[in-house]
């Protein structure tokens, strides 16, 4: 699935809610942004793991963050089996070719990032980037170290409030129909679950945003 949501395994959601640490912090960022806007502050926002209670941070993906997904990229497909490795390459492909690369395309992406001894890692992304003048695809995934701390539920919940704001027509999205947890976190959020034509395997996520 290429522009999948999530999937069993190293790429999974995760239910249920927890509030966040009441504290924001902004980050400096010199780069290009995406949209082309030269010296701007990403929001970073703290949240704790509900079970681990460990802390981690949610903000924007900037070009800066080509080795970090490089690594999450290489972690996921270390901890996925053969069938959900295409899913894998398709997160890929769009977080470099389109997120990353920016320009007129208006992909999105935001990362969940834990600090460690050795700097920020990626412990989870989310990201979309349109298909048609109508609809965005986006795709979900968290590390395997993280898939029952509702990382995911938080990232979704950033990507689909970003798409509102700028109105983003729909977010579709591609998830195996095994995919239990992904499913109850597509449903609580206002997803249909749609069969997939093409697939039987599959189910297509559809959210109409407007």
């Amino acid at each position: 699935m290429p522009h999948g949501a999530t999937s069993d395994g190293a790429m999974a959601a995760d239910t249920g809610i927890f509030s966040p640490m009441h504290r924001t912090d902004l980050a400096p960022f010199h780069a290009r942004f995406p949209q082309g806007a030269a010296h701007t502050w990403l929001t970073r926002r703290w949240y704790y793991t509900p079970r681990s209670h460990r802390a981690y941070s949610v903000r924007q993906i900037s070009p800066g963050d080509r080795r970090l997904l490089a690594e999450f990229a290489l972690t996921l497909g270390q901890h996925t089996d053969d069938r959900e490795l295409s899913s894998v390459q398709g997160l890929s492909d769009m977080l470099f070719e389109r997120v990353i690369a920016g320009g007129a395309d208006n992909a999105v992406g935001f990362a969940a990032l834990e600090n460690t001894a050795g700097g920020d890692r990626v412990i989870g992304v989310a990201a979309y980037a349109p298909a048609t003048d109508e609809s965005a695809s986006f795709s979900l995934a968290v590390a395997h170290t993280h898939r029952e701390e509702q990382v995911g539920r938080i990232l979704l919940s950033t990507l689909v409030r970003h798409a509102k704001r700028v109105c983003v027509p729909r977010l579709t999205g591609e998830m195996h129909w095994s995919n239990r947890p992904m499913q109850m976190l597509a449903m609580s959020m206002g997803f249909s679950v749609e069969p997939d034509a093409r697939d039987r395997n599959l189910r297509r996520l559809v959210l109409p945003l407007k």
